[in-house]
């Protein structure tokens, strides 16, 4: 049953609440991308600070973890997952599919700050992952919101419609 199948079956009341709950869901799914910039940019400060704040490897850690990637395989390896990343969000967006997934983003990027950093080589490449995981987040965020927007327009309308038959409102 689709959802306009269902709406017929619904009592005027119950289309009224269903689509104000819907419009709820979206303002706030709209703010999701913002949420996950700054929680990003909050795991961030940690790893710009890992020389200060994080002790130093023991050399038992060292050696239960092997051997680490090097440097370069790293950030080849970025470089894959930034235009990977980037070119699914734009097919996203382009393509208008209500899939979101800023916040699986935040935990790929944070593989490659420990990467980096298990490798001692983070304050070196530490602006490379800030930047490759702003660019895709701010892509996803837009996509987030420009996707919710059009569905807020949306339903705004069917609402207004629905109100205007029942005598509600303007």
């Amino acid at each position: 049953m689709t959802t306009q199948e269902a709406g017929k079956a619904l009592s005027p009341e119950a289309q009224r609440k269903a689509l104000q709950d819907s419009l709820q869901r979206l303002r706030t799914r709209s703010h999701q991308g913002m949420w996950a910039i700054a929680a990003f940019a909050c795991i961030s400060v940690p790893a710009m600070l890992s020389e200060q704040i994080f002790p130093p490897l023991t050399p038992e850690v060292k050696k239960m973890l092997g051997t680490p990637p090097s440097s370069n395989m790293i950030s080849a390896l970025l470089v894959v997952y930034a235009f990977s990343a980037i070119l699914l969000v734009l097919g996203r967006i382009t393509n208008g599919s209500p899939k979101m997934v800023s916040f699986s983003h935040i935990g790929y990027l944070i593989c490659f700050y420990a990467f980096y950093y298990f490798s001692g080589v983070l304050p070196e490449n530490f602006w490379a992952v800030l930047a490759t995981g702003m660019t895709i987040l701010s892509l996803e965020s837009y996509h987030i919101w420009t996707f919710s927007s059009a569905r807020i327009r949306e339903e705004e309308e069917q609402l207004a419609i629905l109100e205007k038959r029942m005598g509600i409102g303007k």
